[in-house]
């Protein structure tokens, strides 16, 4: 795999509403059955997928935004890419501070950088700085937020970004830091494009949905592990895990919420201090 990780465009089939799903912070371990915090990281996706097929219809695409693996693990992707594989759609994957995507062997379509549809733009950034739990924007992935902007400005679309890491604190204290370092540089580009603008998460293992001069920010829970809102120091809670549905219409109107699995429990390590 190039060492530029995200490359090339995919064009999405359809003309009318864009349907998306979008999971995140699977951290799927070196061999299935592998453990976050005691729970099942294989088991809790298979649950949240299975609430997805469930709930919701084919979708466009798939986003995956990144912690796909929690240990680094090679083999972690290649599961992922067979979970998936059931549901007949394209998925496009962002590697998180827990990924190792470079060992990945797996199609480079994976990792595509812009994904078209009539309508809308997405692109793909990565957040991931080696050796570090927090984000940063290198200077490549800002000029692909430039180009991409570009783009939607000049076709009369509208955009939506992805990436990891998110850009504003969500008022936990302990995870307020580790938000993209540079994220005014995000703000300037992005406040150019003159259409609907969304921005979507992962990282927080919590779901939050903000505005902030005119941009719509969200973030998703894990299909593993939650965090606690509003928390001072780690702590997880004890909401099931789950994944976010879009559905973004032509005149740039945004619906999104939040499935969690409900007829499973995974039971998780309250007392745990940590494991970043």
């Amino acid at each position: 795999m190039p060492g530029n990780l995200l490359n090339g465009e995919f064009t999405l089939g359809g003309d009318g509403t864009l349907a998306l799903l979008q999971i995140t912070d699977t951290h799927l371990m070196a061999q299935p059955g592998g453990r976050l915090l005691n729970v099942d990281a294989d088991a809790s996706l298979d649950a949240v997928l299975a609430v997805a097929r469930e709930r919701q219809s084919v979708p466009d695409a798939i986003l995956v935004t990144g912690d796909i693996s929690g240990d680094a693990s090679a083999n972690a992707y290649g599961r992922l890419a067979d979970k998936l594989a059931d549901f007949e759609a394209p998925s496009f994957w962002l590697p998180g501070n827990h990924d190792g995507c470079g060992e990945a062997n797996i199609d480079q379509v994976f990792f595509t950088r812009f994904l078209l549809s009539p309508h809308w733009l997405i692109v793909m950034l990565n957040s991931q700085v080696d050796n570090e739990v927090g984000g940063h924007l290198a200077a490549i992935e800002l000029d692909a937020l430039a180009r991409a902007v570009d783009i939607a400005n000049g076709t009369a679309r509208h955009l939506l970004v992805a990436l990891h890491h998110p850009l504003w604190p969500l008022g936990c204290a302990w995870l307020d830091p580790q938000r993209v370092a540079n994220a005014e540089a995000f703000a300037t580009e992005i406040h150019r494009c003159r259409k609907a603008r969304v921005v979507l998460s992962g990282h927080v293992h919590q779901a939050s949905d903000t505005s902030i001069d005119g941009v719509r920010y969200l973030t998703t829970p894990s299909t593993c592990v939650q965090f606690a809102p509003g928390a001072e120091d780690f702590k997880v809670d004890t909401c099931g895990p789950g994944y976010r549905w879009l559905s973004l219409h032509p005149n740039g109107h945004i619906e999104t919420g939040v499935e969690r699995v409900t007829d499973q429990v995974f039971p998780v390590d309250l007392d745990s201090g940590g494991y970043l």
